[in-house]
């Protein structure tokens, strides 16, 4: 199921997410009598996510460069900002008009922007529309005019493609939302989804943002994006296996080790996989991965159980994987807060096909 597999924004801001939360609780009897020894497993670690990814360079836009230049058409709320002064903060945060997770953070900004007042402009820039010209400000226009006050902060238009091309691109950002954070230097101090960017905002007004260690961090996210991203895309296109199976590896085993999400969108990618030389090892870490996933949300997480029953299934268990798809079900059910009541219907017709 594609609920698995919540990587936001394909990893665009790092926040890995496991399967939606269960509210119910499982009870220890069942807890698994099997499948729990892949769990343990090791793999030798040789290699690192830099070492597998010789080629990958820090993006020409990163923190600590100088902030490129506001290129706007139209200003549509709030006072226009022409450029960056000297000892301002400035949050600039990229949006589209179709982007579901842009419009659900408006509110979030137009809060952050009413708490902090004056000591940092809030810029919601619209940019990678399909209309073009007077067609798209047209649009746009109306489409903010109708969101009324959810969108409480300087909002405008970019001039052509100038914004996306300045700022995203060399940033490599290729999710929206996307913010970035202009310190009173005009050098950008962070980057990433504005969802995430509460602590470190509240960190570099008050002085206390170490920009080193930021960017350190930065970096190291940067990789396990590329990381992930190019495991993916060789497990979808059946190229470059050999690579994307070490990365796998050091994925589960130094990466996500604490995070369930990441070990089951692992999984599910490669259970999923049509490559033509997929085989039983593949499978075999799909079903350690997801055992590590559901070990470490105590078995209680239908959509990382889903995944666990299908690695079960794909390794010759079928047994096992109609026992947990079954458990998966009884927990959706109850999840009525999060639509797993609704996922049931489709984790059902899997388990028919288990039991075919």
């Amino acid at each position: 199921m594609k609920h698995t597999t919540t990587l936001i924004a394909a990893l665009t801001g790092l926040t890995l997410l496991s399967g939606l939360p269960s509210t119910a609780q499982a009870s220890p009897d069942t807890k698994p009598a099997q499948g729990t020894d892949q769990v343990d497993q090791q793999v030798d670690q040789k290699e690192t996510l830099e070492s597998l990814l010789p080629d990958l360079k820090k993006p020409a836009l990163w923190i600590g460069s100088p902030a490129p230049e506001l290129s706007i058409a139209k200003f549509l709320n709030g006072d226009p900002v022409t450029g960056f002064e000297k000892g301002q903060m400035y949050v600039v945060e990229f949006w589209a008009t179709w982007c579901g997770p842009c419009i659900t953070a408006f509110p979030h900004l137009t809060e952050m922007q009413e708490s902090y007042g004056d000591d940092v402009r809030f810029i919601g820039v619209n940019v990678w529309e399909q209309e073009k010209g007077q067609e798209r400000i047209d649009m746009v226009v109306k489409f903010v005019a109708d969101q009324g006050d959810r969108m409480g902060y300087t909002v405008a238009i970019e001039d052509g493609t100038s914004m996306a091309d300045n700022w995203m691109k060399p940033a490599n950002q290729g999710g929206i939302p996307a913010a970035f954070i202009v310190d009173r230097s005009s050098k950008i101090a962070w980057i990433g989804h504005p969802g995430n960017m509460d602590e470190p905002l509240k960190t570099i007004v008050s002085g206390d943002f170490d920009s080193e260690a930021a960017a350190e961090k930065a970096w190291e996210q940067n990789v396990l994006s590329a990381a992930y991203q190019t495991f993916g895309r060789a497990f979808q296109s059946g190229e470059n296996l050999d690579k994307a199976r070490k990365i796998a590896n050091v994925l589960i085993e130094e990466h996500f080790s604490d995070n369930p999400g990441g070990l089951n969108a692992v999984a599910w990618m490669l259970l999923n996989s049509k490559a033509q030389d997929l085989g039983m090892a593949d499978y075999q870490t799909a079903l350690r991965a997801a055992a590590k996933a559901a070990q470490a949300t105590d078995w209680e997480d239908w959509g990382i159980l889903d995944t666990y029953a299908l690695a079960m299934f794909k390794t010759g268990d079928t047994a096992s994987a109609i026992k947990w798809q079954k458990k998966a079900i009884e927990l959706a059910k109850l999840d009525t807060e999060h639509g797993g009541d609704q996922a049931a219907v489709e984790l059902q017709e899997t388990l028919a096909n288990y039991q075919d």
